[in-house]
């Protein structure tokens, strides 16, 4: 079990803005501010490639970003400095928002024998690395929804531990993970890529909208909970 401080900033703005905006508004917050957290990239260029604690989201067509831990902090912090959104080419002056703050309690649920929680991709999971796309085209992409869903659900996994060790979660008890996914196609960075909606039932409680998957913080493979045993 793990509690940890969750924060959603949420814009109200005129327009409707589509899920690729997501990297647009991390671009602004990249520009805005020079802590690391906000755009994952060190003073000398490189990478911070653990699970990005500020994510950037387009959720029912309205900007959100979500803070994890020390990155919920520098959004409490900082978000009164902004005075406006630059998204493309248009300015957002003075812009509506709304700060939710919550410390959650994290945890698997070992209460039941079954999943205890659903979850739905609300933009397309990037799942597969450069190794894993090789495999599951050569292996998967044709093979039974049962093998394919087995392959699926490993990765899966393997991404909620990635985001487990980037909050420092030491998990210890067996994940139970159940996936129904279909396969899309995602254009990302100019590039036609495999991507996958759907849903999977698990019994581990995570956050609220994070993001699992690769290019979380550009806001694909953000999840929605829904509690099965309420």
């Amino acid at each position: 079990m793990l509690e940890i401080k969750t924060t959603k900033l949420n814009y109200e703005l005129e327009d409707k803005l589509p899920v690729r905006y997501g990297h647009k508004l991390r671009g602004f917050f990249a520009n805005e501010f020079d802590d690391i957290l906000f755009h994952q990239h060190k003073k000398d260029g490189s990478l911070r490639y653990q699970y990005p604690l500020i994510q950037y989201k387009i959720i029912d067509n309205k900007p959100l970003i979500i803070g994890l831990g020390d990155g919920a902090e520098k959004i409490i912090n900082n978000f009164l400095e902004v005075e406006k959104l630059r998204l493309d080419n248009k300015i957002y002056h003075s812009p509506a928002s709304r700060l939710k703050v919550d410390n959650e309690e994290l945890f698997v649920n070992t209460d039941y024998d079954m999943p205890s929680y659903k979850y739905t991709f609300l933009t397309p999971w990037l799942g597969l690395s450069q190794k894993n796309y090789k495999k599951y085209i050569q292996n998967y992409i044709d093979a039974k929804t049962d093998k394919k869903m087995k392959f699926l659900k490993r990765l899966i996994i393997g991404n909620i531990l990635s985001f487990a060790k980037g909050i420092n979660w030491w998990i210890e008890e067996k994940i139970i993970l159940e996936a129904k996914l279909e396969d899309i196609s995602v254009q990302f960075k100019n590039e036609e890529m495999v991507g996958f909606k759907g849903h999977f039932y698990s019994n581990i409680y995570l956050p609220e909208l994070i993001g699992l998957g690769k290019s979380t913080s550009r806001g694909f493979g953000t999840i929605r909970r829904k509690n099965l045993f309420d």
